[in-house]
């Protein structure tokens, strides 16, 4: 077997000048290597991440499953503000998860094609999709529940709010 002429830390940092918007035959011709061998290790280090995305999706289904079944069951054997409040605990994770998937997702990845690599082939992630709709929903009714609070003392002067 050859020996490398190139380290995981030096390969690691062609990638990031590329992401940076180094043209691959400067970057090439700059520290001496083929253009394939570049596409080549792009596409490792694309397959590690579709990887690790892969791996992030499941535990993510494991992890909302737990905490949806853990909530009906603490609705039902106590009472029904235990399970809303462990609701809560699933919003943290979603924001968590949806940190961790911007992270990893925009390795290697040019800043302005970051949005195309979460919607194109193989972006469609239904965690993600699902986090950002819990967050945003989750919003929505707590904005809506203040409005409404706010809104009775008008329609009813006597009640508190």
């Amino acid at each position: 077997m050859s020996r490398k002429r190139f380290t995981e830390e030096q390969i690691a940092d062609f990638l990031r000048q590329a992401k940076e918007g180094m043209p691959d035959n400067e970057l090439c011709e700059k520290y001496g290597f083929s253009i394939s061998s570049l596409r080549r290790w792009k596409a490792l280090h694309d397959s590690a991440i579709r990887n690790k995305l892969r791996k992030m999706e499941s535990t993510a289904a494991v992890v909302y499953l737990t905490i949806i079944a853990v909530s009906v069951l603490l609705a039902i054997v106590f009472h029904k503000v235990v399970g809303v409040l462990f609701i809560f605990l699933m919003l943290g994770y979603c924001v968590y998860y949806i940190a961790q998937f911007r992270n990893v997702s925009g390795t290697f990845i040019s800043t302005d094609n970051v949005f195309l690599s979460r919607r194109g082939l193989g972006g469609s992630n239904a965690f993600y999709m699902f986090s950002w709709l819990f967050v945003i929903l989750f919003t929505l009714f707590i904005i809506s529940s203040t409005a409404i609070a706010g809104m009775s003392s008008l329609i009813y002067p006597g009640a508190e709010a």
